[in-house]
């Protein structure tokens, strides 16, 4: 990637940063660090094996065998790419053109516009795995009321028919079917005519993303089984927070946790920055298995403050995501590329 975009990527990221700081409160953040003890070192800890799992999902999706980027790259992209997808005001997906343009010099653009889609495809069905797992679990294993039982099947209805969805557009891939659907649509026939010049680009793309779940599924299944891995093991994260406040729960509870909040928070993706959807959504799931939910605000903190942390060290990793030998002219060439290629 450029230089100049590196650093660009670099100030706004740590404006954003300091300024989630300075909303969310420094002296907040170091007095609950200080509550939660040394207890916060396998917190934060835990983070950087999910992104040593998630790295080794997405080496899988990209197949090592034809594209030759070190693991180590790969980490450090990818705790970059959560990094800015952390600061990103809307929809949290700022860090997947991030990680086009760091890879797109490595392995050409279209592979690697593909394998960023592929990992954020299978990042959110090893999501539905998850929470479907925590919705079965919980039904079986926790004291729930009645009511809340009622929502949780409703929702494991729900989450079933997207992880059908998922497998389907893993199957027959995304834009040829999204384009018959479009010119099919008369108030988006424009659209569709804005898209005539880049749909050779799109089937291109399209024929990875099909590539990769109809011929070479062993792939394909270890890079969901290594994504869903990651999730279970964000568990330990709720886990460790607890107990540094004499509060000792069973992993399933910590699990249950996890992927309630997270199911919660995501349904309010549109919130900026998260703000307020992963307190709330803490303080209803610790309610429903009888904790005390005001604990949820001390957990939001110090879900906050690790990823405060792993913000900070993504973003310093984005000035060194390893060196890429190529001609000046070519570089510029290739985000000349990039940009019309993406324009509206």
């Amino acid at each position: 990637m450029n230089k100049y975009i590196k650093f660009i990527f670099f100030i706004v990221g740590l404006s954003v940063f300091a300024y989630l700081i300075n909303n969310f409160g420094l002296d907040n953040i170091i007095i609950n660090v200080k509550k939660t003890g040394w207890w916060f070192v396998p917190v934060v800890g835990v983070w950087g094996f999910v992104y040593l799992l998630n790295a080794w999902s997405w080496r899988y999706i990209l197949d090592p065998t034809k594209n030759k980027i070190t693991f180590i790259n790969l980490y450090k992209i990818t705790v970059s790419g959560f990094a800015i997808n952390y600061i990103t005001p809307f929809v949290n997906l700022g860090g997947e053109p991030y990680k086009i343009l760091v890879l797109k010099d490595r392995i050409g653009y279209h592979t690697a516009v593909s394998s960023v889609i592929l990992f954020t495809m299978m990042h959110f069905l090893s999501h539905f795995f998850f929470w479907v797992t925590a919705i079965l679990c919980g039904l079986i294993l926790l004291p729930l009321s009645l009511e809340f039982k009622i929502t949780l099947i409703a929702a494991l209805i729900i989450l079933s028919g997207f992880i059908w969805f998922a497998f389907r557009r893993h199957k027959r891939g995304i834009f040829e079917s999204l384009l018959k659907f479009i010119s099919k649509i008369p108030f988006l026939k424009k659209i569709k005519l804005k898209l005539n010049s880049k749909e050779e680009s799109l089937l291109k793309i399209d024929d990875e993303i099909k590539h990769l779940y109809n011929e070479r599924p062993k792939d394909f299944f270890w890079a969901l089984f290594l994504d869903y891995l990651s999730r279970i093991v964000t568990a330990l994260e709720f886990l460790f927070i607890l107990k540094a406040i004499g509060i000792h729960i069973t992993y399933m509870e910590a699990f249950y946790i996890s992927a309630g909040s997270s199911l919660i928070t995501n349904l309010f993706f549109f919130i900026p920055f998260e703000l307020g959807a992963r307190e709330g959504g803490l303080y209803l799931v610790l309610g429903s298995i009888h904790l005390t939910s005001v604990i949820g605000i001390y957990i939001g903190i110090i879900n906050r403050a690790r990823e405060f942390f792993w913000i900070l060290v993504g973003l310093i990793l984005t000035q060194f995501d390893g060196k890429h030998k190529i001609k000046k002219d070519d570089s510029k060439k290739d985000i000349l590329k990039f940009i019309e290629e993406n324009a509206k």
